[in-house]
Parts: C-alpha cells; sequence; structure tokens
C-alpha cells in the first residue's frame, strides 16, 4: 500500500492541476455550448478539484507518504492547511451535488426551470456551498490545535484525531455531510431522473405516433441529450470514485468485525482514498468525450503556443 501511495499520489498531482487548469480557462471562455448556469457550475467544480489536488494530494498526502514535513514549518500553518483540506474536499464533493440537482431540475421539473436554471441563481449557491464549508470547518483548527497542545506542540496527523473519543460527535457530523448524504443523494437523484426520462420518452413516442423500427428522432429529446450525458457521466464518475471509500465506512461503523477484517477494511479504505482523489482528474476528460464543442477548444488552446511560437519565427525570418 506505501509503495501504491507514494506512485498514485504523485500522479494525481502531475496529471490534476494542469487538466484542471486547462477546464478552467476553456469552460471560463463561454465558448463550449453550455449554458452560463452550467458554466459556471462547472467552473466552480474545477477550481475545487485544483484546491483539492494541491492542498490535499500534493501538501498533505505526498508530504505523509514521503514524511517531507520541512514544507509544514510551524504549528499555525499546519492547522490552517488541516482546515483547508476539509474545505476543499467538502466543496468538491456539494459543487457536484448542486450540479446534479440542477440538471435535475431543468431535466425534470420544467415549471421551475427558468426560475431556478440561472446564472444568478447558480453563482448564489456555490458562494453558499463555499462560505457554508468554510464555517463547518472551522472548529477542526480548535480541535487539531487543542490535540497538537497534548504532543508538545507538534502538528499531527489527519486521521489521528478521529481516534479521540470527544471528537466522535462532530467527526460522525463529518462522514455523513461528506460522503454518506452526498453519495446516496447523487444516486437518488439520478435515478429519478432516468426514470423520469423513461416516462417522458414513452409518453412522447406514444403522442408522436413513433414506432420502434422508426429512426425519427424528437428534437425535445435531442436537445436535452448533451445535458444528460454530462449529468450521467459526471454522476457515475464521482459515485464509482466515492463508493470504496463510502462502503467500507459503513462496514467498519455499522459492523462487528474481527481484528484481521478490520485490518483489510482499513487497508481497502486507503485504496478507496486513492481512487476517491483521483476524481479530481477526471472530469476534463469527460468534457473531452462528452462535448464536442470542448474538444474544439481544447485543440485551440494545446495549438495556441505553437501557433505563437510559428508566428514568432516568422517575424524574426521577416526582419
Amino acid at each position: 500500500m506505501d509503495t501504491t501511495r507514494r506512485i498514485c499520489y504523485p500522479v494525481i498531482a502531475a496529471i490534476g492541476v494542469p487538466v484542471n487548469l486547462v477546464a478552467i480557462v476553456i469552460l471560463s471562455r463561454g465558448k463550449c455550448g453550455l449554458s452560463k448556469g452550467i458554466t459556471r457550475y462547472l467552473v466552480a467544480m474545477a477550481v475545487a478539484d485544483l484546491m483539492v489536488v494541491v492542498i490535499e494530494v500534493a501538501f498533505y498526502q505526498i508530504v505523509e507518504t514521503y514524511r517531507v514535513y520541512w514544507l509544514r514549518p510551524s504549528l499555525p500553518f499546519c492547522l490552517v492547511h488541516y482546515v483547508l483540506c476539509y474545505v476543499s474536499l467538502d466543496c468538491s464533493v456539494w459543487l457536484t451535488v448542486a450540479f446534479t440537482f440542477d440538471r435535475f431540475v431543468a431535466i425534470c421539473w420544467s415549471k421551475i426551470q427558468n426560475k431556478y436554471c440561472t446564472p444568478r441563481i447558480a453563482g448564489r449557491i456555490i458562494g453558499t456551498i463555499c462560505v457554508s464549508f468554510c464555517l463547518k470547518n472551522v472548529p477542526y483548527y480548535f480541535l487539531h490545535k487543542e490535540r497538537a497542545s497534548l504532543f508538545w506542540n507538534q502538528c499531527d496527523q489527519k486521521s489521528a484525531l478521529h481516534t479521540d473519543p470527544q471528537f466522535e460527535w462532530f467527526y460522525w457530523l463529518d462522514r455523513l455531510l461528506n460522503p454518506l448524504f452526498p453519495f446516496f443523494l447523487i444516486l437518488f437523484l439520478n435515478i429519478l431522473t432516468v426514470r423520469l426520462i423513461l416516462a417522458s420518452s414513452r409518453v412522447r413516442r406514444g403522442l408522436r405516433g413513433q414506432r420502434k423500427s422508426e429512426n425519427q428522432q424528437d428534437p425535445e429529446m435531442r436537445s436535452r441529450r448533451q445535458s444528460i450525458i454530462l449529468l450521467f457521466t459526471l454522476s457515475a464518475s464521482f459515485l464509482l470514485c466515492w463508493a470504496t471509500t463510502t462502503l467500507v465506512f459503513i462496514f467498519l461503523r455499522s459492523l462487528y468485525t474481527d481484528l484481521e477484517t478490520s485490518i483489510r477494511l482499513w487497508m481497502t479504505q486507503r485504496a478507496g482514498t486513492v481512487i476517491q482523489l483521483f476524481s479530481c482528474c477526471t472530469n476534463t476528460f469527460i468534457y473531452s468525450v462528452t462535448q464536442t464543442k470542448f474538444r474544439e477548444q481544447l485543440k485551440i488552446v494545446a495549438l495556441s503556443p505553437i501557433n505563437l511560437l510559428v508566428k514568432m519565427v516568422r517575424r524574426c525570418l521577416a526582419h
């Protein structure tokens, strides 16, 4: 497991930083054929994922794995860093929930779509999520500070705090908010969305008098396809990457296990953490696969340094 962590975390950092920066640049240009509301959610998700890669992966997991503690020179810096780790993970997860609910409303609740699925509402929800989880994670600073005072003001690992009985109630609240409730909420919303899409498709085929053998396409359903594909691929990626961590947590907390089983589950949870953090690198690849205009913009961004170099060479040759 240590060998796997030593390999995987640098890979996640090396991939996650550039791909999220590219996603932020491309989506911010607003030329991907997506609505402004969707674009705001996707940009916010890319920023949150970038924060997770930098703060959680690079400056915590890699530091702990390779034991380069000189990167955390002082106790206050270490405590603030721990808080930022929790904030970035919470924001990344709940922005995915917010995006899923926004698409659920757009696809299934047409009556309130025009009022809810707007750039202004998206901005307010993103701001509320970020502020709320900054406030929610402030107690971590004082909890870690109290524990550090017991160990000669040394910055201890985040996981060490979870064994403290006084921390149990706050730990359960934190686990409910991330990942238990978001995981099952996203799963539930996607099940409802699939059910309503199938029902509405049958009704519309009946009204249009279509048969299974006919190849005629419904213009309205075709216009929804882009949002549906984007929603399902992002949700599926999140659920798959977080499934191991979520299920292992449930087994460890709800079932009686012997020592050998507990050790195996603990090792599985550590592997699940690697998979979970890898989810911060997948969204840009999903956009590239599912969004034609995003691929076009990606080609433009990728070729822009080459085009700039060619122009500079031509100018030099002209002179």
